[in-house]
C-alpha cells in the first residue's frame, strides 16, 4: 500500500492546475522552499482533512495506531506541546484535578492554565547533577489516597535525561481507581524499538502518550503522535480539543513525515545500527559518560527504575557544563543541552558511524574526570509553597521586581530554563531564596533562562499585593 508522501508525490505530477492554497502553487523555484513546496497540499479533492479524516490520513493514523500499540494515533504537526495541550484539556475539562509530576515540561502546566485544572505536585526526586529522576507508583498511590479528588495523572517518561520512570505499575495504581494516566514521552518515539527491555508507555498501560517523532527518530521538526489506548480517555474529546488548538491549516509535509516515519520503525536494521553507534560511544568514553544506576544492574548515583542509554550524560570536573560544551564546539560537535554541571548529547536514529567517530575522537582529549573538585554542584531550587491557583495569580494584577526582591513573594509567571523546559517557578508559586542563585549559575553555563513574555532579563513578575 502506498504511503502518504507517494500519494502526494503522485498527485503532484498528474498535471493538476493549482487555483488554491497554498500560495506558492507547488512551483519549487521560489527561492527557500525546494522540493517540499511539491507535496505541500491543503485539503483539496482526493485529499483529506486532518480533524475530520475520511481516507488517506484515516488510513495512515490506523497504520500508525498498529504500529505503537494503541486503539488511536493522532497526527500532530505542533509537536507534543499541542498534544500535551490537547490531552489535559480532554482529561481534565471542567475543571478536573490533575497530579501532574513536579519535572514536567512547561506545556503541561500550560494545558493545567488554560484548563482551569487544579494542580497536586508530585515533588521530583534529584539526581545530584540537578535532573530529575523516575516516579514511584509508591508516590502516586500516596498522593491519589491524599487527595482523592484526582482525576487525572501526568507524568514524563523518559525525561530529558533519558530518565524512566516504572509506567506499568504507575498505570496500575491510576486504573485501580479508574483514573487516567498521561504520559508526556516527548523524548521516547522511539521506546520499544531500540531497547525492547524498556518498552513503550502505550504498551505499559498510558491511556493517553504524547510523543515527539522529531526528536530521535527520521521525521521533521514538529512532527508528533498522539496516542490513545484503553476506554479511561475519550478520543472524541481529545480530537474535539485537537481543534481548538492545533492548526486548521496542517502541513502535508509534515504528515507524510510521520507516516514515513511509522512505515520505518520495523526496520530492525535501523535500530540495530543505532544500537551499535550507542555501545561504542560508551565503551570509548568509559566514566565521562554517567550511567544512572538501575534497580538490579550497574550504574551510579541514586537508583532509578530505567536508564535510555541513547542519552548521553557527560560529565568532567572540575570543568562546567559551559566548559564541556565550548570544548565540543571547538571540535565541531554541538551538544542538546548545557546544565551547569553536565552536558546532554542525544544518539538518534540518524546518528551516523562517522558522528560516532568524531565524538569519540574528541571525546578522548577531555581528561578523566576529577571527583575531588570543590566546586559546589549546582542545586536545583526547591518547589516553592502553592500560594494560590495558576491562573489566579498569572491573570491578576502584578508588577515586576528585580530577582532579588522578588524572594518571598508570589509569582505571577514562569521562569523557565530553556532547555529542558522544566519550570523553576510556576504561577501562584512563594519564590524562594534559593532562586537567585539558580538562576545565576543556569545562566552563566550559557543555559537560557525565560520567563512567560520572553527571556529574563533580571526582573520577575510577582503578584500584587494589597495596599
Amino acid at each position: 500500500m502506498a504511503g502518504l508522501y507517494e500519494e502526494l508525490l503522485a498527485l503532484s505530477e498528474n498535471g493538476r492546475i493549482p487555483f488554491h492554497m497554498p500560495g506558492h502553487a507547488r512551483r519549487d523555484d521560489f527561492e527557500g522552499l525546494g522540493s517540499a513546496a511539491r507535496i505541500d497540499f491543503t485539503e483539496i479533492d482526493g485529499l483529506d482533512n486532518l480533524h475530520a479524516p475520511e481516507g488517506i490520513l484515516r488510513e495512515a493514523m490506523e497504520r500508525t495506531a498498529k504500529v505503537w500499540g494503541a486503539d488511536r494515533a493522532f497526527f500532530l504537526v505542533g509537536g507534543s506541546t499541542v498534544g500535551m495541550l490537547a490531552a489535559v484539556r480532554a482529561l481534565c475539562k471542567g475543571g478536573h484535578p490533575l497530579l501532574l509530576a513536579r519535572n514536567a515540561h512547561r506545556s503541561a502546566y500550560h494545558a493545567a492554565l488554560l484548563a482551569r485544572a487544579p494542580l497536586f505536585t508530585l515533588p521530583a526526586p534529584l539526581h545530584p547533577l540537578g535532573f530529575a529522576l523516575d516516579v514511584s507508583p509508591e508516590s502516586v498511590r500516596a498522593a491519589l489516597d491524599e487527595h482523592p479528588e484526582i482525576r487525572a495523572v501526568a507524568v514524563t517518561s523518559p525525561t530529558y535525561d533519558g530518565i524512566v520512570s516504572d509506567i506499568a505499575s504507575i498505570a496500575a495504581v491510576c486504573h485501580e481507581r479508574g483514573i487516567p494516566l498521561l504520559v508526556d514521552a516527548a523524548h521516547g518515539a522511539h521506546l520499544g524499538f531500540l531497547d525492547p527491555g524498556i518498552p513503550s508507555p502505550v504498551s505499559c498501560g498510558a491511556d493517553v502518550t504524547v510523543m515527539s517523532l522529531h526528536k530521535t527518530l527520521p521525521a521533521l521538526t514538529g512532527t508528533a503522535l498522539l496516542c490513545v489506548r484503553g476506554s479511561l480517555a475519550d478520543p472524541e474529546e481529545i480530537a474535539a480539543a485537537l481543534q481548538i488548538f492545533e492548526t486548521s491549516s496542517p502541513s502535508y509535509p509534515l504528515m507524510a513525515s510521520v507516516d514515513s516515519c511509522a512505515g520505518r520503525m520495523g526496520d530492525a536494521g535501523l535500530f540495530a545500527h543505532w544500537r551499535g553507534v550507542v555501545g561504542r560511544i560508551r565503551q570509548n568514553a568509559g566514566d565521562l559518560l554517567l550511567r544512572p544506576r538501575t534497580a538490579g544492574g550497574d550504574g551510579e548515583g541514586p537508583a532509578v527504575f530505567g536508564f535510555d542509554e541513547s542519552k548521553l550524560l557527560l560529565r568532567c570536573p572540575p570543568m562546567t557544563g559551559g566548559e564541556l560544551a565550548a570544548f565540543l564546539r571547538s571540535r565541531n560537535i554541538e551538544p542538546e543541552m548545557i546544565a551547569p554541571d553536565y552536558v546532554l548529547l542525544m544518539t538518534t536514529a540518524g546518528t551516523t558511524d562517522e558522528h560516532a567517530s568524531a565524538l569519540i575522537r574528541a571525546l578522548s582529549e577531555l581528561p578523566r574526570p576529577d571527583s575531588g573538585s570543590d566546586r559546589p554542584a549546582f542545586r536545583v531550587p526547591v518547589q516553592g509553597e502553592k500560594v494560590t491557583e495558576m491562573w489566579t495569580a498569572a491573570e491578576g494584577e502584578s508588577l515586576s521586581v528585580p530577582l532579588e526582591d522578588a524572594v518571598g513573594r508570589t509569582s505571577a509567571e514562569f521562569l523557565v530554563p530553556y532547555p529542558p523546559g522544566i519550570p523553576l517557578l510556576v504561577p501562584g508559586e512563594r519564590i524562594g531564596g534559593e532562586l537567585p542563585e539558580a538562576v545565576r549559575r543556569l545562566s552563566e553555563s550559557g543555559c537560557a533562562v525565560h520567563v512567560s513574555r520572553g527571556l529574563f532579563g533580571g526582573s520577575l513578575r510577582v503578584v500584587k499585593e494589597a495596599e
